[in-house]
């Protein structure tokens, strides 16, 4: 699913105290820097730095913090969640972006420090998580940091590139260690351009395009520029440049950018305008409109969305108030409806160190009543107020957030301000409420606006009790299942919510498959080894709130811990484990070598690759030594055959649905020399699977 679609919801990397715009930390390299007085602070008025760390696929990451001062590395997940935390992080990590924060243990700490990041890549799986990158951007980069390689082994990193009008894109990479190949690839995966050290490819409007920086020969460091010209007659371009406070008084109409809301296939139209900081400080929008409800995003230089503000109801503003440094940002005013209308854009900047959103001191059994507007501390959920909660004991906090004119949210972080648990009010009832049971100690909590602003009251209650510890395991066959209510033997997880344990036993090296699907519950799903050790965790990958782990692993004890991806809800869910022992297959490696008039045979199941289009499949290789006519095929009783051909850059050649008749699939044409790979999978999702053939000829 192409991002852009859905520029309008990607989350910001926020911490709570202040919402600070993180630099880009490398998979593989070292970074260094200082915190002082001029930096963000968190909740408990101690300094942070913040990079952005992008995996595009899973593996064991290590972070070392080298600093004679008392700082400590703190890494969340995309949500703001606390993945891990110290001077030193080597864990199991999941494909997805990350926030790695530098941050002095108290108050008042100050002084340099260096992180040096190292990432091993899972073999076997496919890269797909790539970072962002601007059309107009230099950014600097490390050949093999990812682990990422091309079907016939070469290592690549890989960006997402999403263009707003249409013209022509030119990449150029440049590098003292290599000699570097550049691929634009469309968003169906074939080449739209290529060459040694630059490439220029003609691009379409609002679309999103995959940049592969590769080569032939060793590895090393390289810098990455892109560059955009816009197309002759093209209507989309920026609407005005800011270097300083300013105004625009314009209309969105038909002539505008537009983009495709995903899932429905609605058009959103707006402008944007390029905004540049020649220092840090902070920047405020206000968009105003009596045509349509506006909504404002602020993105990076990369294109990552920093903040987003849509009003609320029919008052036609919306507001950002962000503090900045220094460099290049764009704001896109996006209009409600298809018929967009005229609007006035007020931009005011102040230079200067951000100020600190101090939390004011609430009874964790009492009652605040406040409003939010654009002068409001901005975090994760848009304008917020904090409050610091004190409870003296073990027990339940239960915080309700309402409002008759906000769309509300209200988050509860620990003293870090690492989430702990979130709601939000996303069917407009003015109301909503989040319960966690915790230990003693103090915690941070936000009373937000997702939109518009207005007057809130934020209630709480807090109820003593033990936190046991928690013995309740349920053992589950390695072929077998289980059907339970969320939280039923009483177990309370990390983030306060109930979660269940299930424990198998692997007697050989094998893949295990584990699943959790309810029609109650939105799932989360983590594996974890017989010392407790996370090592891999999952949402929704079998489908919508249903998580999917696929891992092979070594004979031994695990345990899955099932429970909800937000906040405590009960209901009813299965967990299911299903195993497969043996060597460890080749999941998206080659299956197998594939003759010219020869055929392959195979069943494609939970062994088999994960695509990235959330099925299974099996991936074989043939090779041409001349210009050839070929006739692949690729039939089942069992799926909706679909063949994806590849060449040995992994760019797409060809691929097919039901040409070879019923719902199978056939490829024919005439193909140069050369090495190609074929894509055998169902057109479906995870869920589909069976038997199939494979064939190949020459016409």
């Amino acid at each position: 699913m192409p991002r852009w679609s859905v520029f309008w919801v990607i989350a910001i990397f926020p911490a709570f105290g202040q919402t600070c715009v993180p630099a880009r930390l490398l998979p593989a390299g070292t970074v260094s820097g200082a915190l002082d007085d001029g930096n963000c602070q968190l909740s408990d008025a101690t300094a942070y730095a913040p990079y952005r760390l992008d995996l595009p696929v899973r593996g064991q990451l290590a972070l070392d913090l080298n600093t004679s001062n008392d700082f400590i590395l703190i890494l969340r997940d995309s949500t703001g969640a606390k993945v891990d935390s110290g001077l030193s992080i080597h864990r199991a990590v999941e494909a997805g972006s990350y926030t790695v924060l530098v941050d002095a243990r108290v108050a008042g700490q100050v002084g340099a420090y260096a992180i040096t990041s190292a990432f091993t890549a899972e073999p076997g799986m496919l890269c797909s998580a790539f970072p962002s990158l601007g059309i107009n951007q230099t950014a600097n980069g490390a050949l093999g940091s990812s682990g990422c390689t091309l079907p016939a082994g070469a290592p690549y990193e890989g960006y997402w590139v999403n263009t707003y009008g249409a013209g022509t894109l030119n990449v150029t990479v440049t590098s003292a260690d290599f000699t570097p190949t550049v691929i634009v690839r469309a968003s169906d995966g074939s080449a739209v351009a290529s060459g040694q050290g630059m490439a220029a490819a003609p691009v379409d409007a609002g679309s999103q395009y995959e940049i592969v920086v590769t080569t032939a020969d060793k590895t090393g460091a390289y810098q990455i520029a892109t560059g955009f010209q816009i197309g002759n007659g093209e209507t989309c371009s920026v609407a005005k440049n800011f270097s300083g406070s300013d105004s625009d008084s314009s209309a969105v109409t038909s002539d505008s950018c537009f983009s495709t809301l995903s899932g429905s296939g609605d058009l959103y139209f707006y402008n944007y305008y390029s905004v540049a900081l020649s220092t840090g400080g902070t920047a405020s929008f206000h968009a105003a409109s009596k045509d349509f409800q506006p909504t404002l995003t602020l993105l990076d230089e990369s294109g990552n969305s920093l903040a987003i503000d849509s009003g609320v109801g029919t008052n036609g503003v919306a507001d950002i108030r962000l503090p900045l440094p220094a460099g290049n940002y764009t704001l896109l005013v996006v209009s409600s409806v298809a018929s967009g209308g005229a609007y006035d854009l007020q931009y005011q900047f102040a230079a200067g160190a951000p100020s600190r959103c101090a939390p004011v001191t609430m009874d964790p059994a009492g009652t605040q009543v406040g409003a939010l507007d654009n002068s409001s501390c901005r975090t994760a959920t848009g304008p917020s107020a904090l409050y610091s909660i004190a409870i003296p004991s073990a027990g339940t906090l239960d915080l309700t957030i309402s409002s008759d004119s906000l769309s509300v949210a209200v988050a509860l972080r620990d003293a870090k301000d690492n989430l702990i648990v979130l709601n939000e009010d996303v069917q407009g009832q003015g109301m909503t409420h989040v319960s966690a049971t915790l230990p003693a100690g103090t915690y941070t909590v936000a009373a937000g606006s997702i939109s518009g602003t207005g007057a809130y009251q934020l209630t709480s209650q807090f109820t003593a009790k033990d936190v046991p510890a928690c013995s309740a395991v349920q053992t589950v066959d390695i072929n077998g299942g289980y059907v339970q209510r969320l939280g039923l033997p009483g177990c309370i997880g990390a983030n306060g919510q109930p979660v269940d344990y299930y424990q198998f036993t692997l007697p050989a090296d094998g893949v295990v498959a584990a699943f959790m699907t309810s029609s109650d519950v939105d799932g989360y799903l983590t594996l974890l080894d017989s010392k407790g050790n996370a090592l891999r965790s999952d949402d929704n990958s079998y489908a919508f709130a249903d998580p999917m782990i696929v891992q092979y692993l070594p004979a031994g004890t695990y345990r899955l811990a099932a429970r909800a991806a937000g906040s405590s809800v009960g209901g009813y869910y299965e967990v299911d484990v299903r195993t497969t022992v043996g060597p460890r297959p080749p999941f998206c490696g080659v299956k197998g070598m594939l003759a010219v008039g020869g055929a392959a045979s195979g069943t494609i199941g939970y062994t088999s690759c994960q695509y990235t289009d959330a099925t299974f499949a099996d991936i074989y290789q043939f090779q041409l030594t001349n210009s050839t006519t070929v006739d692949l095929k690729l039939t089942s009783s069992d799926f909706d055959a679909y063949l994806v051909l590849l060449d040995a850059q992994g760019n797409l050649v060809d691929q097919d649905d039901d040409s070879g008749g019923g719902t199978n699939s056939r490829i024919a044409g005439l193909l140069p020399a050369g090495t190609y790979y074929v894509v055998a999978k169902p057109n479906g999702d995870y869920t589909k699977g069976g038997r199939y053939t494979l064939s190949l000829s020459a016409q």
